[in-house]
């Protein structure tokens, strides 16, 4: 038998990432401060694979312009300097 992620506990894992977003610039995760992404962050991903779909993503989430990039007009996404 089959046991399918669904509703509350894709919400949650959700927003578990939203909160433990890698940062581009140092590689460190922005809530737990430990490198590479946190144990928090994999138990989510591994939450979404279960269940087959894809997490939404959250633009400038990671921090892009610590790294150097900056916003541009033409389509509001980020491109590196």
């Amino acid at each position: 038998m089959a046991t399918y992620l669904g509703g509350e506990q894709i919400e949650e894992a959700q927003a578990v990432l939203a909160r433990h977003v890698v940062s581009c610039a140092d590689g460190r995760c922005l809530a737990c401060d430990v490198p590479g992404p946190c144990p928090a962050h994999e138990r989510a991903t591994s939450a979404f694979f279960q269940s087959l779909r894809l997490p939404r993503r959250t633009p400038g989430a990671s921090r892009p312009e610590l790294c150097g990039a900056r916003r541009t007009a033409v389509s509001g996404s980020w491109w590196s300097a």
